[in-house]
């Protein structure tokens, strides 16, 4: 919106000084035109600041900020009353809906994150669809609880509405002129503060003739609102103008004084207030409403006092400070009280503006760094180039995943399964399920796939299938009387997403200690507490987790060593290298070191009689290798079991 302020700020100015020359009428079409179209911003602006709360709000807190904007939007515009049915049709009532804009919105916020906090989760029942649409799925009951809560309680905030509205409605009868103008001044800038236009809105829900009436003498109280009061607009800016002068050079609210210093000039106040922003800023509310008030009561007892002259001349709000005062007091006395005011005002507004200012120092320090090192012109050249280069990984690694994508879908995915040997007893200890791709042609490949999907973060789409398809194949063996023990690979993150873990022991709690999970050791397992609540969490409903792969690039020993992992997989790469004495040697010091920690280990890839010999001295409990067997089709397991001699 703060470009609209800017623009909309200028032509009006230009329109009202081409107004006060007679260079045209208020019936000039280019006048009705821009008036129109700041009317339509001004009745619109209630539903921006209401979508902006409802977004931001749910946004801090973690929650979708679209689905917070949503229900802002339609709790505000019904509930709220800003769209009314009148006669048949639909109208908008900006006016008597505004005060709303920042409560109701807030309150809907709110109340959806506590219900999404308190509600049962219900995320299990949505994994197999997407997490996105399960996200949307799972806000539905949240969503509507709230939306339809604001029947129950509306009627108490229209209550509180209405006697707030009755302490701030002028009473003529009661009230003198100088109360009154004091009352509409204060309501104007409570108005103001939360982005309602706080003169039009007034003007439209009360009258305001008294302001015609003399406040002093024959001051007409108009007359000594605008001149002795809003020196620079709405909040006194003209104070705020000459503090941010007093900031240090560059900084943000010295930046945008420059820009509004014609505007407030001429007592605009919408760029300082929206771009500032004072709008909503807690920082600013103090001096936004308190130097108004100053400037009222020092103003009045100055005139009251006969310190200063004044007549019964009637000025436009626009009229420039100083021009102003003296216009009214025929001579300098009131130019000297406005200059007074400014001073005081803008020593209010400085240590407010200088906090604000500190909020802002970071930038500087920034480009403080960048001019420094002599880096901003490079990296200004090499910007383009980076973004160009940046579209084209992106368009090629979108191929990539596209080609895989048609591949996976064009062929069939199966699950091979290779036995896992005790050394100690001889005997089938379990199966490693192992991803194969059978093509259209009958070929049956590895699983090359995985790397594209692991860049594009799409491995979820495997892990479901993974999860379904060994469930499956439980289900097949049990049928047949047996009851392997299998493990399944997944990738690393599964550890940290807690609805998939509850997926996984839901789905296996008919098969009590037959699924072990294997996952490689990666960045993924820093967040440590989640990973360590799901190991546990998978333990205790019969589930083992193993570390798969370990020697290969990332294997961290502390990490393991604080993970409550019991099993431990070491990989055929490091048992290729033991043929040299050093790679014999590093095998060696890993499995005693292993061994010491505690763990039971697992050999992959023993394809030899010397390798499973070497693997034997070192007591390493199970062997699996193609020494044993390859991978084979489920249907082909049974088979197996009944032929194997250690």
């Amino acid at each position: 919106m703060i470009p609209y302020f800017v623009s909309s700020a200028l032509a009006i100015f230009i329109l009202n000084s081409a107004l006060a020359f007679n260079i045209i009428t208020t019936e000039h079409y280019l006048y009705e035109s821009v008036f129109n179209a700041a009317s339509l911003i001004l009745a619109l602006f209630p539903v921006i600041v209401a979508i902006s709360i409802g977004f931001f709000l749910c946004k801090n807190y973690g929650q979708s900020g679209i689905v917070g904007a949503m229900l802002a939007l339609l709790c505000f515009s019904l509930h709220g009353q800003y769209i009314v049915l009148d006669h048949g049709a639909f109208s908008l009532n900006p006016t008597g809906a505004a005060p709303y804009a920042i409560i109701i919105p807030s309150i809907s916020s709110l109340l959806l994150i506590l219900m999404i906090k308190t509600l049962p989760n219900f995320t299990v029942y949505f994994h197999q669809v997407s997490r996105f649409l399960s996200e949307k799925l799972l806000i539905i009951i949240p969503f509507f609880i709230v939306f339809l809560s604001f029947y129950t309680f509306m009627p108490l905030l229209n209550v509180i509405g209405n006697h707030i509205a009755d302490v701030i409605t002028p009473d003529p009868g009661s009230q003198s002129i100088a109360e009154l103008t004091f009352q509409r001044m204060v309501v104007i800038h409570g108005l103001w503060f939360v982005g309602i236009h706080g003169d039009n809105t007034f003007n439209m829900l009360f009258n305001a003739d008294y302001l015609s009436q003399p406040i002093l003498a024959d001051l007409p109280a108009k007359t000594f609102y605008d001149t002795f009061v809003l020196m620079g607009g709405t909040g006194c800016f003209a104070g705020l103008l000459v503090a941010a002068f007093f900031l240090k050079k560059g900084c943000h609210e010295r930046n945008i004084v420059k820009l509004s210093l014609p505007f407030t000039l001429f007592n605009f106040c919408e760029i300082v207030l929206f771009a500032l922003p004072v709008f909503l800023n807690p920082i600013m509310l103090i001096p936004f409403i308190f130097t108004p008030i100053f400037n009222f009561i020092i103003s009045y007892f100055a005139i009251s006092a006969q310190w200063v002259s004044v007549s019964d001349v009637n000025t436009s709000w626009m009229l420039p400070t100083l021009i102003s005062g003296y216009e009214v007091s025929g001579d300098f006395s009131g130019v000297l009280l406005q200059i007074v005011l400014i001073a005081v005002n803008a020593l209010i507004y400085f240590p407010f503006l200088k906090k604000q200012s500190e909020q802002f120092h970071f930038i500087d320090a920034i480009n403080k760094l960048s001019d420094s090192l002599n880096i901003a012109e490079q990296l200004r050249q090499s910007s383009e180039q980076d973004y160009l280069s940046h579209r084209r990984y992106i368009e090629d690694s979108n191929k990539e995943l596209q080609h895989i994508l048609t591949e996976i879908s064009n062929g069939k995915l199966r699950l091979f399964y290779q036995p896992q040997i005790c050394q100690k007893t001889q005997s089938i200890s379990g199966f490693e399920a192992l991803l194969r791709l059978q093509k259209t042609d009958g070929t049956i490949t590895g699983p090359y796939f995985l790397d594209t999907l692991i860049k594009h973060d799409r491995t979820d789409i495997i892990d479901t299938w993974v999860i379904e398809q060994a469930q499956r194949d439980l289900l097949y063996f049990a049928k047949r009387s047996y009851k392997p023990i299998i493990s399944i690979n997944v990738n690393p993150k599964v550890l940290s997403d807690n609805v998939l873990i509850a997926y996984v022991y839901e789905s296996f709690k008919q098969f009590p200690n037959q699924l072990k999970i294997e996952v490689v050791e990666s960045g993924y397992l820093s967040d440590k507490k989640t990973v360590v609540s799901n190991i546990k969490m998978l333990k205790q409903h019969n589930i083992k987790t193993v570390i798969d792969d370990f020697g290969t690039g990332y294997s961290s020993l502390s990490m393991l060593a604080d993970l409550p992992i019991d099993i431990v997989k070491l990989d055929k790469s490091m048992l290729d290298k033991a043929k040299t004495a050093n790679g014999e040697g590093f095998y060696t010091h890993v499995v005693e070191l292993l061994h010491k920690m505690n763990k039971r280990l697992v050999a992959e890839g023993v394809e030899t009689q010397s390798q499973l010999e070497f693997i034997r001295r070192l007591h390493v409990e199970t062997v699996q290798g193609w020494y044993y067997q390859k991978a084979m089709p489920k249907d082909e397991v049974l088979a197996y079991v009944k032929a194997f001699r250690p």
